[in-house]
């Protein structure tokens, strides 16, 4: 996993990926967490948060939030975040959380957009890490990447101003690849790599890690001609958001 700091400080770099204020997209996220919650509000954990506004949403729902940022550029912005008032709690740990031990379970542990990254066992070790940090009547959410939506955004390239960014698909090990660059300098690209798990291949992975799969759902899909399609059938969507279970529960 060598490429993971390198590929995040230079997406950030060059595209400011971790600035910002808490937008729309953001309350959004909060709202489905809190629905699938069943409008509960509790102590919650938020892996790889970013700059740190999905945490901040959650906060002003009233969650006791701890979001942890292994890049000190999504710290540092979710740090100012976390200064201004929330209706609930938020505390920011710069580290890595498959390092980091915490005295107290969650009611919650939430991973937006990131889940994948290293092998299945990488993946199985931070699931068994999940189970241990929730309380026996706590849940996980997860997005995870579908393997069909990717191997259908192979070669995509798109223009973001100064940086150009490019879609791959690995078949045989089912690994979405996401290459960034400065406009007239490919050499320095950089590239993520994760993991993308049908339903189906999640249940298998999810085997000894102490949670099970309670329940999927779509969570839209980028289409070039119509930009961002909020609903779409599973069966289409480049993400779905997991609901996990301990198995005591």
């Amino acid at each position: 996993m060598e490429w993971v700091k390198l590929f995040y400080s230079n997406q950030h770099e060059w595209a400011g990926v971790y600035n910002g204020d808490v937008a729309e997209t953001h309350r959004k996220n909060a709202a489905t967490l809190q629905r699938l919650a069943g409008g509960r509000i509790g102590r919650l954990l938020e892996l790889g948060a970013g700059g740190g506004q999905n945490a901040a949403a959650l906060a002003d729902l009233g969650y006791s939030v701890v979001a942890i940022e292994l890049m000190p550029s999504g710290a540092k912005n979710a740090q100012k975040l976390a200064s201004q008032p929330r209706k609930g709690q938020l505390r920011v740990i710069e580290g890595d959380f498959y390092e980091i031990e915490f005295p107290y379970p969650f009611d919650i542990v939430c991973y937006w957009d990131g889940f994948g990254i290293g092998s299945d066992e990488d993946q199985r070790r931070l699931l068994r890490r999940i189970a241990s940090w929730l309380r026996p009547i706590g849940f996980a959410l997860v997005e995870v990447y579908t393997p069909w939506y990717w191997a259908g955004a192979a070669g995509r390239e798109m223009n973001f101003g100064k940086v150009i960014r490019r879609y791959d698909f690995n078949t045989e090990s089912c690994r979405m690849l996401d290459r960034w660059w400065p406009v007239g300098h490919e050499e320095q690209a950089v590239t993520q790599s994760l993991r993308c798990y049908s339903p189906d291949d999640l249940q298998t992975l999810l085997k000894a890690t102490g949670l099970t799969l309670e329940s999927v759902e779509s969570r839209g899909a980028f289409d070039p001609e119509r930009g961002f399609v909020e609903h779409v059938p599973i069966q289409q969507a480049m993400q779905y958001l997991a609901k996990l279970i301990p198995e005591s529960h």
